[in-house]
Formats: structure tokens, C-alpha cells, sequence
């Protein structure tokens, strides 16, 4: 009963710091992690344990998805060369880097061990990238970059964090074997998830029934997960690769009412998985720094500032040296300071490098305890929350200080361009299927269908046709007037002039209507 009350609170705490997050204009992430850290602090809390396999089983996978799933793969192979440079070279040069650092400052500190802390803190956070990046307006490319990047790296990460915690444990290492490692797990996990994504595209279009068909959907990324962790692949990159095919194949595989009603599903699921890593996350302050009160307070200081400032300097070595020098070589135009500063601020760490801090082992092969777990832990924490609420609270301010261009990718025209083909293309089927099935042409009800589709085409025959300020009055006009309806209707059913089922026929209905009119640009 303690644990389904503990769960009662968090959802309570999410619902209300999720309402704040609103208000201040700061992402959610950062104020659930502030949160759960005074959370913590308070006195007569109990300490809240997060479970590695928790995070790595049912966080990470649901989330990695859904991120995938809505990035369209076209846009990833844009930037699939600066991805894979950051999300494999980029993570090497942290585990290498942090590494070197702490080895250098934490005395008796072994290289296996302090090599096992910079591959937690290598990957930047898919998690937390998505969450923030919707409190800012980057361009696209660059927003391309940084999410992809945070997609895929953690399998770098992760494959140098087995290695070196193997190495702790045995006190062997070999090259050859982390090199064959890491090329059969990358490339056994892309090649699983392209094979698990086309069975469950071809799986998921034969459907009919709409609750197993949703289902199925909240199951893809347990299925491509499980899959790759019994074959002993990248289990992250078999998710990714899952979520991009299938969010290439859903328009194919699903009904209207279906993607709408699993989208939201999934939007609701999202937060709510987000909500709880994230306070979790904050809750484990209290019972970390109990581990580590055996360290002098001066030292802990300082190992927590070099562990939190070096994979930052590490990630603006790499943008404004290796990135240039890469361009030249390649003969590529150079990326401007702007989105080379942004990029490297924007590298956040998240809750699957506290998961793999807290799954490291207790004890080594001879049965002693693993060397200097506690600090591996703490130093973690503090990357993480340095972070979060360094770079993440800050991040908006310095893109808005910044100033970049706006994007001219000429999209507007385009979507004006789409829209006035789809419209023309209603109108050319209507006429064809009304003279298929021999319906006059004074028909009604063909006279309202064609005037619908027409007044569409004529709006889009050009930019000029209608102005936004205009437009957004009549929108608001429509919506008012379904909030009166609305208003009827209830008074209605208090009457007892309709009975229920008609009630919540005619009201969805009109949320459908809204739903139409406030989630799509004028047309």
C-alpha cells in the first residue's frame, strides 16, 4: 500500500509542477529535478530507491520510441554524418577525457574505474534534449543535430561503460575485443530493429480492432528492447531504429480515429513517464550524499567541479576544434560560432547515466566492494544536475541573446503548395465519383460537399488569399460559437431532453470540431 500511495504523490507532484512549468516558462524537467532534490532534503522522508532496471525497462524504451517515432528518418539522414562523428566520437573523447580528469585529482582512483564514470556521463540525454528543446526555437538543423545525436549515443556509452566496469572486475582489458564488441552491438541493434519494425508494420496493418491495434502500438518498444537484450545488441539502437520505420510506416498502418486516439495516448503516457524520471531523479539527493560522507567536504568540492565542467569544455573542444578542422578536410562550408556555442550548451545529461551509475556492481570478482562505487554515484548526480540546471535553465537565454536567423527552408509556401494540391485533388474525386454513381449535378448534398472543397482551393491559390490577423478572428469566432454549443448541449441533457448516449455522440462531435479548428493552420 506504501508504494501505490508513494506512486499517488508523485503523479500529485508531477500534475502540480507541471501546471508551474507553464507559468514560469521553465522546462519541466528542471523543475521536477529541483523539486524532487528539496523533496529529499526535507525531513521524515523516506528515501525513494530507483531501480536501474526500472529506468532501463520501463523509462527508456517507451520514451526512445516515441522520440524516433516522431522524427522523421529523412531529416536524420540530413545530419547522419555530424550525428554519427558526435554520437561515437564525440562520446569517446568524454569517456577518455572525464576519465583522465578524476583519475588525475581522486587519489588511488583506478583508470578502469575512473574511465567506468566518463562512460556514464558520455551520452547526452534524449530525454531530456526533447523536453527542453520544446522551451526554445533553434533551427532546424541544428535541433536535427542535437536530438539525433542524444538518440543514438547512448550506445557508444553504454558499450564503453561495460568495458570498462568488465575491466574493474577482472583487471583485463583487450582493444580488439571492445572494437569487435562495439561494431557487432551497434550494428546487430540497427539491423534488429529494421527486422522488428517491418514484422510489427506488417503485423500492425492488418489490424482492424482499434484497442488491440493501440496496444500493440504501447508494446513496440518493449518488444524491440526485450529482443535485443536476449540477443545481446544495442538494445537503444534497435528502439530508435524500430520507432523511425514505423513512424515512417504509420500513415499506412492506421486508421484516422486510430492515430488520434493513440497519439493522445501516447502523449499522455510520455508525460507522465517523463514526470517520474525526472523526480525521481531530483529524489535520490538525500540518500546519495549519505554514501559520502567520508570524503573530506574540500575534496568533495572540488572532484564534483572537475567531474561537472569537463565533459562541458570537453563537448567545446570538440565543436570548435575537431568540427572545423573536419569541415576543412572535407571541404564542407563551416558552421557559424552561433550554432557551434548552442551545440555545445546544449549537451545535458539525463536519467539513463544515473540508471547506469546506480547498476554498477557492489562487489568485484574476489567479492570486495567495487572501488570507490559511493563517489562513482555522487560525481554522477553532479554532472547531471550541473547540467540540467546549469545549461538547461540558461539554454533559452543564451539562444535568445544568440539570435539566429530564422530558418528560410521556404516551408510556409510549401505547406500552401501541399494544401492546394490535397484540395484540388478532393474536388477532381468528388466530381468523378459523383459521375460514377450518376448523382445530378444540382444535387444538395453534392452542392455542399464541392463548396467546401472549392473554398479550400481558392484560399490557397496564393499567399495574398487570406491575411493571418483576419483569419485567427474567424477562428476564434468558430470556436466560441462550439463553446455555446456546447453549452446547449449540457443544458439539454440536464433537461433530460436527450438521453446520455446522444449527449456524448453530439459531444464528441463537437470536440472533434475544435480539436480540427485549434490544431491545424488556417485553410
Amino acid at each position: 500500500m506504501q508504494q501505490v500511495e508513494l506512486i499517488v504523490a508523485m503523479l500529485a507532484v508531477i500534475g502540480i509542477v507541471g501546471a508551474l512549468a507553464q507559468r514560469v516558462k521553465v522546462a519541466l524537467p528542471i523543475l521536477l529535478v529541483i523539486t524532487g532534490m528539496f523533496i529529499s532534503l526535507l525531513p521524515n522522508i523516506p528515501a525513494v530507491k530507483l531501480e536501474p532496471d526500472v529506468v532501463f525497462f520501463i523509462f527508456l524504451p517507451p520514451l526512445l520510441y516515441l522520440d524516433a517515432f516522431n522524427t522523421p528518418w529523412k531529416e536524420l539522414k540530413n545530419v547522419a554524418e555530424t550525428v554519427s562523428l558526435a554520437a561515437v566520437g564525440l562520446v569517446l573523447v568524454t569517456v577518455f577525457a572525464v576519465g583522465a580528469a578524476v583519475h588525475a585529482i581522486v587519489p588511488g582512483m583506478p583508470w578502469s574505474v575512473a574511465m567506468a564514470l566518463g562512460a556514464i556521463v558520455s551520452p547526452t540525454d534524449a530525454v531530456a534534449a526533447s523536453a527542453i528543446s520544446k522551451e526554445v526555437q533553434l533551427p532546424k538543423r541544428l535541433m536535427d543535430i542535437i536530438k539525433g545525436e542524444s538518440l543514438v549515443n547512448d550506445a557508444t556509452g553504454l558499450v564503453a561503460y561495460q568495458f570498462a566496469v568488465a575491466a574493474t572486475l577482472t583487471g583485463a582489458f583487450s582493444w580488439y575485443e571492445a572494437g569487435t564488441r562495439f561494431l557487432y552491438v551497434a550494428f546487430g541493434g540497427v539491423a534488429l530493429g529494421l527486422l522488428i519494425g517491418w514484422i510489427l508494420a506488417k503485423l500492425r496493418t492488418g489490424l482492424q480492432n482499434r484497442p488491440v491495434e493501440i496496444v500493440s502500438s504501447l508494446l513496440s518498444p518493449f518488444i524491440a528492447y526485450l529482443t535485443a537484450e536476449h540477443l545481446h545488441v544495442s538494445s537503444v539502437l534497435s528502439v530508435v531504429t524500430a520507432g523511425l520505420l514505423l513512424g515512417w510506416r504509420g500513415p499506412r498502418m492506421h486508421t484516422s480515429l486510430t492515430r488520434l486516439q493513440t497519439a493522445a495516448n501516447w502523449e499522455t503516457i510520455a508525460y507522465v513517464l517523463n514526470g517520474f524520471s525526472f523526480l525521481l531523479m531530483g529524489l535520490q539527493l538525500r540518500p546519495i550524499l549519505e554514501t559520502v560522507k567520508i570524503y573530506p567536504p574540500q575534496q568533495l568540492i572540488l572532484w564534483t567541479a572537475v567531474a561537472a565542467l569537463a565533459p562541458i569544455l570537453i563537448r567545446f573542444v570538440w565543436s570548435f576544434f575537431f568540427t572545423p578542422v573536419y569541415k576543412f578536410l572535407r571541404k564542407d562550408k563551416q558552421a557559424s560560432w552561433k550554432h557551434l556555442f548552442v551545440f555545445s550548451w546544449a549537451g545535458m545529461r539525463g536519467v539513463v547515466s544515473l540508471a547506469a551509475a546506480l547498476a554498477l556492481p557492489l562487489t568485484d570478482s574476489a567479492g570486495q566492494p567495487f572501488p570507490y562505487r559511493d563517489l562513482l554515484v555522487f560525481l554522477t548526480v553532479a554532472v547531471i544536475g550541473s547540467t540540467l540546471l546549469l545549461q538547461g535553465l540558461t539554454l533559452p537565454i543564451i539562444v535568445k541573446r544568440v539570435g539566429f536567423e530564422p530558418d528560410n527552408d521556404n516551408s510556409e509556401e510549401k505547406e500552401r503548395q501541399a494544401r492546394l494540391f490535397l484540395s484540388r485533388e478532393g474536388v477532381r474525386k468528388i466530381d468523378e465519383l459523383a459521375r460514377d454513381n450518376n448523382i445530378a449535378v444540382d444535387d444538395p448534398h453534392l452542392q455542399k460537399i464541392l463548396s467546401k472543397h472549392l473554398n479550400r482551393v481558392i484560399s490557397h491559390i496564393s499567399p495574398s488569399a487570406y491575411d493571418a490577423e483576419h483569419d485567427q478572428m474567424w477562428l476564434s469566432i468558430q470556436v466560441r460559437a462550439l463553446d455555446a454549443q456546447r453549452k446547449v448541449l449540457i443544458a439539454m441533457r440536464e433537461k433530460n431532453e436527450i438521453d446520455e448516449a446522444t449527449f456524448r455522440l453530439l459531444q464528441n462531435e463537437l470536440d472533434f470540431e475544435q480539436a480540427h479548428l485549434e490544431g491545424k493552420t488556417p485553410d
